[in-house]
């Protein structure tokens, strides 16, 4: 095996630390993520009847709404 050069791996970023307000949205983003996956699997249920299909949409809005804050939200503001 040849020998790689790990100083630049381990470099210090240039960005900082995270910020509280980055910390936050990122856990808010997990939580709306998973608490969509869940919901959609509620709403696949026969037994719901109409709520069926508004518990799924809003499952998934939840978690495109999730997905947002991370890729979409967060790298506009700068953060």
């Amino acid at each position: 095996m040849a020998k790689q050069k790990t100083e630049t791996l381990f470099e210090e970023s240039s960005q900082g630390a995270v910020g509280a307000i980055t910390g936050v949205l990122f856990i808010l983003s997990v939580v709306l993520i998973l608490g969509g996956f869940v919901l959609m699997g509620y709403g696949i249920q026969p037994s719901l009847g109409a709520a069926e299909v508004w518990t799924f949409v809003g499952g998934l809005a939840s978690t495109i709404l999730g997905f947002m804050i991370p890729f979409g939200i967060l790298p506009a503001t700068g953060k």
